[in-house]
């Protein structure tokens, strides 16, 4: 036999002995004493009795959300509505510079000047104008209709003597 076996058997008669002493024998709960029924209260109650029913929700709630996951629909570049207004000008008889000028310019001047205008966009051709004002999601069309028409009408008794 070599050193390790008899250390080994060493040290199961320190064990026994051990176990067979007071204190050792103190340590252990007396057979008579029964458990302390665990009462969970409220939502919590029947998943603190029921451990095994609570592992059983939980892995069919974390399969079916992986069964579903690719179901999922997703938009890199999802469907959105700005508020936009169109603004049509004409003046008969005027050419596209004329209509930049003096009916395109001061109407952008106007425009500017409202809040939530997010894009504006004009083009000058003979005898019209044409306006697109592309606004913040956050502005109502009601709103954003009410300040252009504001704009125009500032805009008008300009070119009215």
């Amino acid at each position: 036999m070599n050193d390790a076996d008899e250390h080994d058997g060493e040290r199961e008669v320190k064990d026994r002995a051990r176990r067979g002493s007071r204190s050792f024998a103190e340590q252990k709960p007396d057979p008579a004493t029964k458990l302390v029924p665990v009462k969970g209260s409220g939502l919590s109650g029947p998943f603190i009795r029921r451990p095994v029913m609570t592992v059983l929700l939980t892995l069919s709630v974390i399969v079916a959300g992986l069964a579903t996951y690719g179901k999922l629909a997703v938009n890199d570049l999802p469907a959105v509505d700005y508020p936009v207004i169109q603004v049509s000008c004409s003046y008969p008889g005027a050419d596209p510079t004329t209509m930049a000028n003096n009916i395109a310019t001061p109407l952008e001047k106007q425009f500017l000047q409202i809040p939530g205008l997010d894009i504006i966009t004009s083009t000058s051709t003979q005898s019209t104008t044409q306006f697109t004002l592309q606004f913040v999601l956050s502005k109502s069309i009601t709103d954003a209709a009410t300040d252009v028409q504001a704009a125009i009408q500032r805009t008008t008794r300009r070119f009215t003597c």
